[in-house]
């Protein structure tokens, strides 16, 4: 009994270990991280990010912005692809001078039955456009679907590829959820916006804590 609860708690210590290693070395391979360039934290994103159907300042870039008390240049456009969101990618991103870019894409390819193929490579585009400029890219999954997600394995292999820091599956919890979503079935009510801000919040604040930060971006700890 006691070699059996051992080998129960060493397997927990164990597979802790693990996951610690693994987040850590996830981390630490963000491009950028420690070298970023820019100023400003920007969100290029589609209807989620824009809060269709709601007023701005209930979008998630707004309420994130809230809690970690930052100022965030919300860049996002409702109905957008990945390939028009490379299209404005420039003159919305670029020449804002960003130092963290939070690319938000994808939903509607599904929607407009975009290959997979092309909207992975308009995702590493998007990414390594803004890479380039010095800034470091966190992409958020947008997972299709309320029974499985076509798109987990891309955006995990984009995000591998790239060394961007990847929030998977923002909508798990939102789409298959009546409280969380319009009616719909595809945008996030007010609830819903409240329940990604704090999710993405807290998968941001180790990188924010990690990163080189420029001394405009002083977050709150969440």
């Amino acid at each position: 009994m006691k070699r059996r609860r051992f080998l129960e708690l060493f397997s927990l210590a164990l597979a802790c270990q693990l996951a610690i290693t693994s987040c850590g070395n996830s981390l630490n391979t963000v491009k950028n991280l420690q070298t970023g360039t820019g100023k400003q934290i920007i969100v290029l994103g589609d209807s989620i990010a824009a809060g269709y159907g709601l007023p701005k300042e209930q979008a998630f870039p707004s309420i994130l912005s809230r809690k970690l008390g930052i100022p965030i240049l919300n860049r996002s456009v409702s109905g957008d692809t990945t390939g028009m969101g490379l299209q404005r990618l420039p003159k919305d991103v670029i020449d804002e001078d960003p130092w963290l870019v939070i690319v938000e894409l994808g939903g509607n390819d599904y929607l407009r039955k975009v290959p997979k193929a092309q909207t992975e490579e308009n995702l590493r585009q998007i990414v390594t456009a803004i890479q380039q400029q010095g800034a470091i890219v966190v992409l958020l999954g947008i997972n299709v679907g309320r029974i499985g997600d076509e798109y987990k394995e891309m955006f995990d292999r984009v995000a591998k590829d790239t060394k961007a820091y990847l929030i998977p599956q923002i909508l798990k919890g939102i789409i298959d959820n009546p409280k969380h979503r319009q009616d719909d079935i595809i945008h996030p009510n007010a609830t819903g916006q409240e329940f990604l801000a704090t999710r993405v919040a807290e998968e941001l604040q180790p990188l924010l804590e990690k990163a080189k930060r420029p001394a405009s971006i002083n977050f709150n700890p969440f």
